[in-house]
């Protein structure tokens, strides 16, 4: 099996947006994958290319009633204790990257997320952590 790093053109990047309540205030996140690498694996002996693309995600996180609080840090998260949300997924997202003759779609299952109300971000919004995993089709 060989393996090769391509070059590759976004076509399409569309977040995952989902909200959820936090007594009176509603808070939706984005989140956006941003392809960095596409590695693809041809095995020889069946002829077959599998791609597999390397992303990272991104946060955008937006209250209907942003407070000051304490500053957000990944450092800060084993002295809060976290709120579990039950969320809403409002539009499952997909991003789209074209490699030579294939057209790869990416998208981001939500499987925990973990908020800290009393964290906040510089513009007031609650301290979002997402966990997901990564889906991919090919056409």
């Amino acid at each position: 099996m060989s393996e090769a790093v391509y070059t590759f053109d976004v076509t399409l990047i569309k977040p995952t947006v989902f909200k959820f309540t936090i007594g009176e205030e509603i808070v939706t996140v984005m989140l956006y994958l941003i392809p960095q690498a596409v590695i693809i694996s041809e095995k020889e002996e069946e002829g077959k290319k599998l791609p597999s693309v390397v992303s990272m995600g991104t946060l955008t996180v937006v209250s209907n009633k942003p407070k000051m609080g304490e500053l957000c840090s990944a450092d800060k998260f084993s002295r809060h204790t976290p709120f579990i949300p039950k969320i809403e997924i409002v539009s499952n997202g997909v991003t789209e990257v074209k490699v030579n003759y294939m057209k790869i779609k990416i998208s981001a299952k939500v499987t925990n997320v973990n908020v800290y109300p009393d964290l906040r971000d510089s513009l007031g919004n609650p301290c979002v952590n997402v966990s997901w995993i990564q889906l991919i089709s090919v056409e």
